[in-house]
């Protein structure tokens, strides 16, 4: 599959990534139906979009719902695992959404999953409480209910106004340690993201910082075929071994 080409002069590199928006959902949806097989299923010219696994184990979509969450995934019951579901917001950075659904194309790591908390504090993120934690500048919180047993909830906001919701993400209490730890894994990354000035989110501009984005790609390839075609590589390749064990995380930082 050829990717249409883009004009990619006007685009900029954007940071915090958190605040970067959506951007293109084929860096989801594609990479799932190239690189990993899923089969799509969906009515030609509606925007509503879904994607199912090959083992039919699970399936993806993309609901642009203005007062919905835009993208969930479910999972059926397994003889290990019970059933299980998150839901993510439109304006999350599809770039931090594909560390999630990249891992479920992974099989489960038999060794122990990293705590997603401990993630976040080996990145230098505030304790609130066993259950509780934020970005250092503030605008990403992620929380744990019911004594840490329970859903997770990520919440992004403006710096200094927590009232103003950038998007949500709501993972079930029974979604597996690895995808959680992945995701908030994805959360530290400070890389800037590639996007459109003309969908940044408006309220969050005042926030940003940005800069030209290089124009010119290794290969000459689009990055999002570039991406399919390193996904599809690992998948011929098998699982990748397990990464080395962290180190130990600095000492927590409290408020």
């Amino acid at each position: 599959m050829r990717f249409l080409p883009h004009d990619a002069a006007d685009e900029l590199l954007v940071t915090p990534p958190c605040l970067a928006g959506g951007g293109d959902p084929r860096w989801v949806t594609v990479a799932l139906h190239q690189a990993g097989g899923w089969r799509y299923d969906h009515t030609p010219l509606s925007p509503i979009i879904h994607l199912v696994r090959p083992d039919q184990q699970a399936e993806l979509s993309l609901y642009p719902d203005p007062d919905e969450p835009w993208w969930t995934i479910l999972h059926a019951p397994t003889d290990e695992h019970p059933a299980w579901y998150a839901r993510f917001g439109a304006r999350l950075p599809v770039e931090i959404l594909a560390a999630f659904t990249d891992a479920l194309t992974k099989p489960a790591p038999e060794a122990a999953a990293s705590d997603p908390f401990e993630i976040l504090y080996a990145a230098g993120w505030l304790e609130h409480s066993d259950v509780s934690a934020s970005s250092p500048d503030s605008p990403v919180r992620v929380e744990r209910a019911v004594q840490g047993q329970g859903s997770w909830f990520v919440t992004t906001s403006l710096p200094g106004d927590p009232d103003t919701v950038i998007w949500r993400a709501h993972l079930g209490a029974d979604t597996p340690l690895h995808l959680v730890a992945a995701f908030t894994s994805a959360l530290t990354d400070p890389a800037p993201l590639r996007r459109d000035p003309l969908a940044l989110p408006f309220q969050a501009r005042p926030h940003l910082q940005t800069a030209p984005a290089p124009t010119g790609q290794l290969g000459g390839l689009d990055p999002l075929e570039q991406r399919v075609q390193d996904l599809a590589a690992r998948r011929r390749r098998g699982a990748p071994s397990l990464p080395p064990r962290r180190p130990q995380p600095p000492p927590r930082r409290t408020r």
